[in-house]
């Protein structure tokens, strides 16, 4: 079995790598594409180390299986082709989620997107998936009415560049954090990543506004949840905002349900649910948080509570590293669901 990794270079590209490797995946040959500033790099895996291939429509189209995080520019390009190749693709951007016959899988949440061989699959937004971990089994318990959900995303999110434009801001701003109560704005650190100050910061802007005053992150918080749960028309309203976290999203969810459920009741669910961590103890100081997500492969989920003289409506808090279940992990289980049996 020929496996390509498309973007191996990159943050998702590279933990797809790992993930292949941790969870022995049964793969003959690993094929790591991508642009050709990045061919002829040597990246580790079982081992030894494999070269990376410049993308083309030829290399892409003789691998069996395909893994791809490269951006919707390039899914749109060389996706289509390869799938008519034959080639099953598992894509991370949002060039298909929304399309009809594409499925947008999270294997725990909706195997039966995946039933009927489709060749190509999208893997949701990362926001999307931390939220619907969770959401999900409370969905198929007590039957979910709306959703107001509101990130906390981390800058690993916009890639390596993110996460470098962060580190650079905390050492220009090191041992000035006394004068930023008086500082000038103007004389803030700003780069091209999140365009005002991230570090000490939080930033209600990712992706561009768009009709309405949403953002393209907030949009697919909003339409994918409706697609994945079959609930076309849920109502959901999002806004999601950047902080300074390297690695791991949070997620404040308010779901209202079609019938009262206690918070006894969804811990019960909680606990049961695959691919869901319940640590809810605020008594003891169990509570999630982002970095406590790093490198987990389940979602961690607490703070649960009742909206007062709501029974119908609950709260809870998510975390998830967005760099694994939210991408890379979600993408290997799908093919695990595909492939592995």
């Amino acid at each position: 079995m020929r496996v390509a990794v498309v973007g191996a270079t990159g943050a998702v590209g590279r933990e797809m790598i790992r993930i292949l490797e941790e969870r022995s995946f049964p793969l003959d040959e690993l094929v790591p594409l991508a642009s050709s500033r990045s061919a002829g790099k040597a990246l580790p895996f079982r081992g030894g180390e494999v070269r990376v291939q410049e993308l083309g429509v030829a290399a892409l189209a003789t691998a069996d299986l395909a893994l791809v995080s490269a951006g919707a520019s390039v899914s749109r390009e060389f996706i289509p082709a390869a799938a008519e190749s034959g080639t099953v693709c598992i894509d991370n951007s949002s060039a298909f989620r929304m399309e009809p016959d594409v499925p947008l899988a999270i294997p725990e949440i909706n195997p039966e997107s995946l039933e009927g061989g489709p060749r190509v699959i999208a893997v949701a937004n990362c926001t999307t998936i931390t939220a619907m971990m969770p959401v999900g089994p409370l969905h198929r318990a007590a039957g979910l009415r709306s959703l107001v959900l509101s990130s906390y995303q981390s800058v690993s999110g916009a890639g390596q560049k993110g996460i470098r434009e962060l580190a650079e801001q905390i050492e220009k701003l090191h041992g000035t954090e006394e004068e930023m109560g008086h500082a000038e704005w103007s004389s803030m650190p700003s780069g091209e990543v999140f365009g005002k100050t991230i570090a000490y910061n939080v930033v209600a802007k990712i992706a561009d506004f768009a009709d309405g005053g949403f953002t393209g992150e907030e949009l697919k918080m909003m339409a994918e949840p409706r697609k994945i749960l079959g609930l076309p028309d849920l109502e959901v309203s999002a806004t999601a905002v950047r902080v300074p976290v390297p690695v791991g999203h949070a997620i404040s969810i308010s779901a209202t349900f079609e019938r009262p459920i206690s918070v006894d009741e969804a811990r019960e669910v909680l606990s049961a649910a695959a691919g869901v961590e319940l640590r809810d103890d605020p008594e003891a100081g169990v509570y999630p948080s982002p970095l406590e997500s790093a490198g987990l492969d389940d979602v961690i989920v607490g703070r649960i509570r009742q909206v007062p003289g709501r029974p119908d409506t609950l709260l809870l808090f998510a975390c998830g590293d967005n760099l694994r279940k939210g991408a890379a992990l979600n993408a290997v289980q799908i093919a695990e669901h595909l492939f592995a049996g």
